[in-house]
């Protein structure tokens, strides 16, 4: 540990050592000799690393505050470690050996940073360290997320994979309109797949299996794994064809069906406040415009696709003067919007380089909507079996 802040080492080491137990136990015994955790505590916002036979996590140094401080820094800890099968050794095709002088590709990344995030919920789950209400509620609050992304319809995984050189990681103020992050909605498809092979295989075979068989049958092997590979892997253990599922939500586009998959284990996904579902939807003047301050002047960051701001002729750029004759700033703009309701029309003058103009914006309505996942209302002997196969301990 470098660095001085509030964390208790003795159960950082004792949080560590936990998940060390319960992934080496999954894919069957430590692969190095010796491995080593590096944790820096700076003033800065965090981040992590792997290596080959170590992990670098870096953790704002007074954020150990709180339980929840805690957890997302064994999170950190439990995906960097799992590196060390998944990329490391598991490699992904177009991943090793390098090039150095120029970008490597791999329509992978879904795998092995998106599945590996799945995988971190599941191993702080399993080492004790959150609760199954808490996983679900963090699967819940992630599904949220991407549901919420409109370029989850514009990239497929593989696309966002194979991009990430120049898209990912050069983001641009309509980069959430046009990409889905292959973090996120990875390792949201790498829970539906799981829950699909314990479906396809009547609980006898999980993602786990697929996992130890790659190591197996190809790291140890020395053979990267390409997306073709992945997927007959996948369904060899399965012992079920499914092109269907990575023809939908890996190749292509399609809207998740996760209550599909979560009546496997007699779970399903409830949007509380959503149209249709049994709270009443509670809405609110609504434009969709992300804005932050900038010296002196408001400035518009965002304009999400299908927000009353794109749909009305907002632009990323655009400096916010005032709204019906009175000027706002970042700490006021929300509050003016919600003196009005659903329908209004407001006066939004802006300055669009050079040029002050007034636009005429009719509100639309935002559904606060909350995302859970729920039992469903009866359950049968097999949705219970499947269930504590894939959660209980």
């Amino acid at each position: 540990i470098d660095g001085e802040g509030n964390h208790d080492a003795e159960r950082m080491r004792a949080g560590i050592q936990k998940l060390v137990e319960v992934e080496s136990a999954m894919m069957g015994g430590l692969p190095y000799r010796d491995y080593t955790f590096f944790v820096i505590l700076r003033p800065t916002p965090g981040g992590g690393l792997e290596h080959l036979n170590s992990n670098v996590v870096i953790m704002p140094r007074f954020s150990f505050n709180t339980t929840a401080g805690y957890t997302t820094f064994f999170a950190t800890i439990a995906h960097e470690y799992f590196h060390a099968w998944n990329v490391k050794r598991i490699k992904p095709e177009g991943l090793g050996p390098f090039d150095y002088t120029r970008e490597n590709y791999t329509r992978m990344l879904w795998v092995a940073e998106g599945i590996t995030d799945y995988y971190t919920e599941l191993f702080i789950l399993r080492a004790g360290l959150i609760s199954e209400g808490e996983f679900l509620n963090r699967q819940a609050a992630l599904i949220k997320k991407v549901q919420e992304i409109p370029g989850r319809f514009q990239t497929s995984l593989e696309e966002a994979s194979f991009d990430a050189w120049i898209k990912y990681y050069r983001p641009d103020a309509y980069s959430e309109n046009r990409q889905v992050s292959y973090y996120d909605k990875g390792a949201l498809v790498g829970m539906i797949l799981d829950l699909a092979i314990r479906r396809a295989s009547n609980g006898a075979r999980s993602l786990d299996d697929v996992f130890r068989y790659l190591y197996k049958e190809m790291a140890l092997k020395d053979h990267n794994c390409s997306a073709e590979d992945f997927q007959q892997v996948v369904e060899t253990v399965a012992g079920a064809k499914l092109n269907e599922f990575f023809a939908r939500y890996v190749r292509g586009k399609d809207e998740i069906d996760y209550n599909g998959f979560f009546a496997a284990v007699g779970l399903q996904l409830d949007t509380v406040g959503a149209v249709g579902a049994k709270t009443p939807p509670q809405s609110k003047a609504y434009l969709g415009l992300g804005v932050a301050q900038d010296g002196d002047r408001l400035m518009v960051r965002q304009v999400p696709a299908g927000t009353p701001g794109f749909d009305q002729g907002i632009n990323t750029g655009d400096q916010i003067v005032a709204i019906n004759g009175a000027r706002v700033n970042e700490s006021s703009f929300n509050d003016r919007l919600d003196e009005h309701k659903p329908g209004d029309i407001i006066r939004l003058t802006i300055f669009r380089d050079d040029d002050l103009r007034t636009f005429e914006l009719k509100l639309g309505s935002k559904i606060n909507t909350a995302y859970r996942i729920l039992p469903l209302d009866q359950t049968t002997a097999g949705q219970k079996a499947l269930y504590h196969a894939w959660l209980g301990k």
